[in-house]
């Protein structure tokens, strides 16, 4: 399956290293509210490295004496990075004492509380806004001027709202298992396992990535049409624009309102309109007993913005005689958004963690 897609400013002619160490990559979650200070759910923020999320929220439970259960977190986080997000313990009455709790793990994995606090309400997943990046790519080479069109280009107009790499899991191997397992149909009533989703995802983030690089191809990622769901940015409400006015074309040419394209599911055509639609069915037309076995699983209606624009997005290109050229750029991007979507376009990097640990993951 093509894990190619289009570039909007075509291809980078600058190569870098990224996550040399942990610190290069450093991601903060934006929670968008204040916990409460009362309430029976337990707010922790805390600052992690070379540990997975999931293994994190698991020693907290061992340390606080509770189920594993009663632990959650909004997003999760890059394990080869060092990241800031909360967690909320479920804890009526009582706090846990986390003074020692670098000691439950080892080097080179480290962990910090930066602040706690209760909260009336429980921390679900999805529950955060965004995520702040900062990120320093070493060992540049290759046309530094290209490089900063690039920024600016970024900065100014986004990149296409690509699901990254490691949605397709290590080497693609979400799209080598879920293809079968789609293809093969939901044999029983129970509840897919979570390897089972991870493919379900993967197949669906997939379509969505094909008919966004087909429209990449053809300009339509970044402009709008009659008929289009269409939102603006930072906002959550979506509308049909039944009719284009010089006032939409500015504010799409500005950035301030993006094309929305549909999930693959059942009545999915009723997500875009027409000239979208017709462009969406040719570019997975190859593939189309796949997208049936797909929309048969019964997914809910789901939408993705076409274009993804980094906020309060700023960047220094460290440049120095007899040492490596350096870039530090910095970048806010809503929650369920690729930071690589924002570095695909800028560099082609090469992930320093995967040769360490032979695995790539970069989630947020």
């Amino acid at each position: 399956m093509n894990t190619q897609w289009e570039y909007a400013w075509s291809t980078p002619k600058v190569t870098g290293d990224l996550k040399t160490t942990v610190q290069d990559f450093f991601v903060e979650e934006q929670l968008g509210f204040e916990p409460d200070g009362h309430g029976e759910f337990y707010f922790v923020f805390i600052e992690k490295q070379g540990i997975n999320t999931d293994f994190l929220a698991k020693r907290l439970a061992q340390m606080a004496g509770i189920a594993a259960n009663k632990v959650t977190y909004s997003g999760v986080k890059d394990r080869h990075a060092c990241t800031r997000q909360w967690f909320c313990l479920h804890m009526i009455n009582k706090e846990p004492d986390l003074t020692n709790i670098q000691e439950a793990f080892r080097e080179p994995e480290k962990v910090r509380v930066i602040t706690q606090s209760r909260h009336s309400k429980k921390l679900r997943t999805g529950a955060h806004v965004g995520n702040r990046f900062v990120l320093r790519i070493r060992d540049i080479k290759g046309d530094l001027e290209d490089l900063k069109s690039r920024l600016e280009l970024i900065k100014m107009s986004g990149v296409p709202n690509y699901y990254g790499a490691q949605r397709f899991g290590i080497n693609g191997n979400n799209l080598h298992n879920g293809k079968p397992f789609v293809l093969k149909g939901r044999q029983s009533k129970r509840k897919l396992s979570k390897t089972e989703g991870f493919w379900l995802s993967a197949i669906r983030s997939w379509f969505f990535n094909e008919a966004l690089s087909a429209q990449v191809r053809n300009g339509m990622w970044c402009r709008l049409c009659d008929g289009d769901i269409v939102q603006y940015q930072g906002r959550d409400e979506q509308f049909r624009l039944k009719e284009m006015t010089a006032s939409m074309h500015l504010q799409a040419v500005l950035g301030n309102v993006h094309p929305v394209l549909p999930l693959i599911c059942e009545g999915w055509q009723d997500g875009t309109g027409t000239q979208r639609e017709a462009v969406i069915i040719e570019s997975v037309r190859q593939e189309g007993e796949l997208m049936q076995a797909l929309i048969d699983f019964g997914l809910s209606r789901e939408s993705r913005l076409a274009r993804l624009m980094p906020t309060e997005m700023a960047w220094e290109l460290l440049e120095k005689p007899n040492e490596q050229t350096q870039l530090i750029v910095e970048f806010s991007l809503s929650k369920g958004c690729f930071a690589t979507s924002i570095l695909r376009e800028m560099i082609h990097v090469t992930d320093k963690s995967a040769e360490k640990y032979h695995e790539n993951i970069d989630r947020q």
